[in-house]
């Protein structure tokens, strides 16, 4: 955090009014207008602690292990962030229910485990602190089934990829990617990158774990309540017509997050959608030299400079083509060990788990918060965990 100069008591002060905003309003029960495709509670086995993924992914060296860079991360902290825990109330007055949407993806560990009822967050555990766990991600699959092997759970009707919309194409599978659809995988295979990886544990390459769309997952949020109950359905005027219900309470096949793509309706944040529309998503890294001078700075030269240590011009290891991608900028390629194991290959395209981004005073409320005994959620703060947010 000391790249950033940062106004303690004006941090303290957001902190304390982020606590107090949380309200009582609560579903028990999460309605069908903001229930969403994908794999629902209670049908995968329940996610592995990230502590146990600590035994060999960390305790080794702070600068490139996964473990203590992901704990520092705001994908580790998703859970703990008074931000969510804020907006997540207002969510609940606007409309009662709505939490399971914020709930799905900042505590997607204890969403999967049923515990997203009450629909404020209360039903949740200190088991569920870890937010974005490593689990997760290393168990999502592509909701379009592109990969035979790699199939996850998505039982009808809550299909996240258009098979099942009414004017859908059988032989041209899209998949929903967005506000936390995700798909699981059941097996206790660990899902990645890499094809060569030597581990204690089971694996199996994942070509979607380097795609912008595995980021989409969560970083575009669109409100199923809005796109299916809102006049004008959330969507931009020039889009395509929104197929919807429009009845509060009717079944899920009929509702807009059911028969529409994530970016179409209820627009709330267009992170990924942006960043596809823009031709800086579909530029190889190696083309670095072709973009224009004010673009060749900042964090896109950052993510150029770290690419080079592959010594494949900018691209993966493997000869796979990098683009500047979710993946380039935010997690960037280092040089090092990804476990602690006699065995484990040393790389050059090591994703650094730090999850880089601009979000960099939360951490400091967090802790703040944490110093108080006032976090929302979990049983506080270990040494370690608040030595990685100070090294972030």
């Amino acid at each position: 955090m000391g790249v950033c100069a940062i106004n303690k008591p004006l941090v303290s002060s957001i902190a304390i009014l982020l606590l107090f905003c949380y309200a009582a309003l609560a579903a028990d029960v999460v309605p069908t207008d903001i229930m969403q495709p994908g794999t629902q509670p209670n049908e995968v086995k329940f996610l592995e602690s990230p502590d146990k993924c600590d035994n060999c992914h960390g305790g080794y060296d702070k600068a490139v292990e996964p473990a203590f860079n992901w704990r520092g991360s705001m994908m580790a902290n998703a859970g703990r962030d008074p931000v969510f825990w804020a907006t997540l109330a207002v969510a609940e007055q606007d409309f009662n229910g709505a939490g399971d949407l914020c709930i799905r993806c900042h505590s997607p560990g204890g969403w999967l485990a049923g515990h997203s009822t009450p629909t404020d967050g209360s039903g949740l555990t200190a088991w569920d602190s870890d937010g974005v766990e490593c689990d997760f991600c290393h168990k999502v699959t592509n909701p379009d089934n592109s990969d035979p092997i790699l199939i996850g759970v998505q039982n009808d009707p809550f299909l996240a990829n258009d098979l099942g919309d009414l004017y859908a194409d059988p032989n041209n599978i899209t998949g929903y990617y967005g506000t936390g659809m995700y798909v699981m995988w059941n097996n206790p295979d660990k899902l990645g990158p890499y094809s060569d990886a030597t581990s204690k544990h089971r694996f199996i390459q994942s070509e979607f774990h380097r795609s912008v769309d595995f980021c989409g997952t969560c970083h575009d949020v669109s409100n199923p309540a809005v796109g299916d109950l809102a006049i004008g359905n959330g969507a931009q005027e020039e889009s395509e017509p929104v197929i919807y219900d429009g009845t509060p309470g009717a079944p899920v096949d009929g509702k807009a997050a059911f028969n529409n793509f994530p970016y179409e309706y209820g627009i709330v944040e267009r992170t990924q959608s942006e960043y596809k529309s823009g031709l800086l998503s579909q530029t190889p890294v190696s083309d670095y030299s072709k973009l224009p001078s004010d673009l060749q700075t900042g964090a896109v030269k950052a993510a150029y400079d770290s690419a080079q240590l592959a010594g494949t011009s900018g691209n993966y290891k493997d000869g796979t083509v990098r683009n500047f991608s979710c993946q380039s900028c935010h997690e960037p390629p280092v040089k090092g060990y990804g476990a602690n194991k006699p065995r484990t290959q040393l790389r050059a395209d090591l994703p650094r788990h730090d999850f880089t981004g601009g979000n960099y005073w939360v951490p400091d409320a967090i802790q703040y918060l944490d110093g108080m005994g006032q976090l929302r959620l979990g049983g506080g703060l270990t040494t370690t965990q608040n030595l990685s947010l100070i090294h972030i």
